[in-house]
């Protein structure tokens, strides 16, 4: 009963924020936890103890970025998600904002085949997997809104960032205050709204900005 409770809490704050919950986001949601569990043994994907708490921890923290994505007008947008790994947070919120176009960049070959069994396992959409490392992977690209959640250096991505980051973009910092993006190019803003003063997000978001 608590893991109801929770997901209903979950999709009511959503509905504040102006999210619409799709039919299939429960159901989905769970598919996507029991993949992790069943082939983090082998891919290594999250911790032991996180395993445990996908719907408490990683749920939450990943589908509080729509809120943000939908208020920046950006639910149609491209996403571009460095080191997904186990798929938080773009899993969750592709599943919640479908017309999202997201490019997923992961550098670990078992990662890369856990995120492919996940993309056809759950029938997405506009999801494309890169295997390679940022930003080498993706040169002559580009994207509306970026991610990178749990990389092993964020200072180095944030340093990519800064030559790759288009007018229009946006990245999403959700490994402390960014250090790398300095005026006059940039503006980054803290971001606090409910999930943050409910504790449903972990740690702190901010929102980076190009200036046009």
């Amino acid at each position: 009963m608590l893991y109801v409770m929770q997901q209903e809490q979950l999709i009511a704050m959503l509905e504040r924020e102006g999210v619409s919950v799709p039919d299939n986001a429960l159901s989905q949601w769970k598919r996507h936890a029991a993949l992790v569990r069943e082939w983090n043994a082998v891919s290594s994907l999250v911790s032991v103890g996180d395993a445990r708490a996908l719907e408490t921890l990683h749920l939450p923290d990943s589908v509080s970025l729509a809120s943000v994505i939908v208020r920046l007008g950006l639910g149609e947008s491209t996403w571009l998600d460095i080191g997904t790994g186990g798929g938080y947070p773009a899993i969750p919120v592709k599943i919640l904002l479908p017309e999202l176009s997201v490019t997923l960049v992961e550098r670990s070959v078992k990662k890369i085949g856990f995120l492919r069994k996940v993309v056809a396992s759950l029938g997405l959409k506009g999801v494309e997997i890169i295997h390679g490392d940022f930003p080498a992977a993706v040169q002559g690209r580009s994207a509306d809104v970026i991610t990178a959640r749990a990389v092993e250096l964020p200072a180095k991505i944030q340093q990519g960032l800064v030559g790759w980051m288009g007018t229009r973009s946006v990245f999403l910092c959700q490994s402390g205050r960014p250090t790398e993006f300095g005026e006059p190019m940039f503006h980054v803003e803290h971001c606090e709204d409910e999930w943050t003063t409910s504790g449903a997000r972990r740690g702190e978001l901010y929102v980076v900005r190009r200036k046009g």
